[in-house]
């Protein structure tokens, strides 16, 4: 019996075939250790007679008719207890990767990372520690480097770090992260966003307005589970709540509140619509912008992780949003897809604006490539295709595919989370070095979005 679970674990899709032979020894012990529990656990269920019925038509000795195939029918009660199974095993899989305590904790930073982030080197910033200037951290190994925690590393770079807080009375800038096909990397994106710009000491609120809530999961939540429709955007969208502050939690990541979302979520593309239909003075673009002013005056950036669909409720995202963010893999139907995606883009826009006289101008839209592949042939070859039909949005810095960022995943973490890597330094730094690229590109933008927002205001009061 232990040996045919086993067997299922080795092949099994949690423990991919083509990383048995990449991942280090302990990584690989927990990959088996996790699937043989998976294992014993569908074991289990079948065990418990769960209602899909398999049937086999055999022939008769006595009959002419056809032996069929066996086949596996699944009716509503089967589907129900693969639902159920399907969750309770994905709250297995995170108590067991995020274990001993099944919630994320922040990751600790070391002295020279903190030193990049402040952008001096890590002499000068163990010279401040000594004199007191900032908080000391903790010593470690030889005496000579140090560890922070996370808050205590905000902190410090709040307080010598080179960027340039919010201006006083400016709210903050709302930026969506979008693209209507799925798989090309949005959720990372968002999600280490908001990391990388509270490591540069901005207060982030993270929005999940996906309702197949990765972001939630990615933040260490089991959506289905643990997350209400009363803790999503959903009582905002029927007009219970005026406004997102009461659904704005803090996170296990210092600097980040999150605002979940669940299944839920898809109830607003039922439910905008009728309303719309039967209130034509209803406006329900307005909806998550009218409910974001007290958003935007609380924290400095918000990143909002849209539906994959130019639904009402993706539309409404982006009418909210100050910037945007298309992560776009430099691949052919990607690229093929992105041009679909702005012309119903341009014409939802044009729609409204023609039908409500309703304007709308982004401060900044970005389009990175991301899950770029170097080393295959066609990616210069798509990257030139991108380029040219998007010279003014292109970013210059790009996300790449390395699997340091897919095995990272697997364990409910993004590139940021990682305190160690068991595999190369120079890997590691060349994935987190392509993160920070991106953050600090569009950590421009939105500086350079509240420079305008500034000098207009000064005009106005002159």
């Amino acid at each position: 019996m232990h040996g045919d679970i086993l067997k299922k674990a080795y092949f099994s899709p949690l423990f991919p075939s083509k990383q048995r032979n990449r991942l280090p020894n302990h990584q690989c012990k927990r990959y088996i250790s996790l699937a043989v529990s998976v294992a014993a656990f569908y074991d289990k269920s079948k065990k418990a007679k769960i209602s899909i019925k398999t049937s086999e038509f055999k022939e008769n000795r006595m009959s002419t008719k056809k032996l069929l195939p066996a086949r596996t029918v699944v009716d509503i009660d089967g589907l129900i207890a693969i639902a159920d199974r399907a969750e309770a095993t994905l709250v297995r899989l995170r108590d067991d990767l995020l274990a001993p305590w099944p919630r994320k904790t922040a990751p600790m930073i070391t002295g020279t990372r903190l030193a990049q982030l402040c952008g001096i080197e890590r002499t000068q910033l163990n010279h401040l520690c000594t004199k007191g200037t900032i908080p000391p951290g903790v010593i470690k190994g030889n005496g000579r480097s140090r560890v922070f925690t996370l808050s205590e590393a905000r902190a410090i770079v709040q307080q010598i770090g080179p960027v340039k807080r919010r201006p006083a009375g400016s709210p903050g800038i709302v930026i969506c992260v979008g693209n209507f096909k799925g798989g090309v990397g949005k959720t990372t994106a968002t999600v280490a966003a908001a990391q990388g710009f509270s490591l540069l000491g901005h207060s982030v609120c993270l929005v999940d307005l996906d309702p197949q809530a990765s972001t939630t999961t990615l933040m260490g939540y089991v959506p289905d589970a643990e997350i209400s429709e009363e803790m999503t955007v959903m009582p905002v969208v029927y007009g219970d709540e005026l406004d997102l502050s009461y659904a704005a939690v803090p996170s296990y990541w210092d600097g980040i509140d999150l605002i979940p979302s669940s299944p839920a979520l898809f109830g607003a593309d039922y439910f905008l619509p009728n309303k719309q239909a039967a209130d034509p003075q209803f406006e329900f673009w307005k909806v998550l912008d009218t409910a974001m002013a007290p958003i935007r005056e609380k924290y400095d950036i918000v990143i909002i992780d849209t539906p994959p669909t130019l639904s009402y409720l993706a539309l409404a995202s982006f009418m909210a949003a100050d910037g945007m963010i298309i992560p776009l893999p430099p691949e052919t139907l990607d690229y093929a897809s992105s041009t679909q995606f702005f012309r119903q883009f341009a014409e939802l826009f044009s729609s409204v604006r023609d039908s409500r006289s309703v304007t709308k101008q982004f401060e900044f839209i970005k389009i990175v490539l991301s899950k770029v592949k170097p080393s295959v042939t066609m990616t210069d070859v798509v990257r030139s295709w991108i380029k040219q039909t998007y010279p003014e949005l292109l970013a210059t810095s790009e996300i790449p595919d390395t699997d340091l960022v897919k095995n990272a995943y697997a364990e409910f973490k993004t590139i940021y989370d990682l305190e160690t890597y068991d595999g190369s330094v120079r890997t590691y730094q060349r994935a987190i070095d392509a993160f920070n690229d991106v953050v600090a590109e569009i950590e421009q933008a939105v500086q350079t979005a509240w420079a305008y927002r500034e000098a207009e205001e000064t005009s106005h009061d002159q």
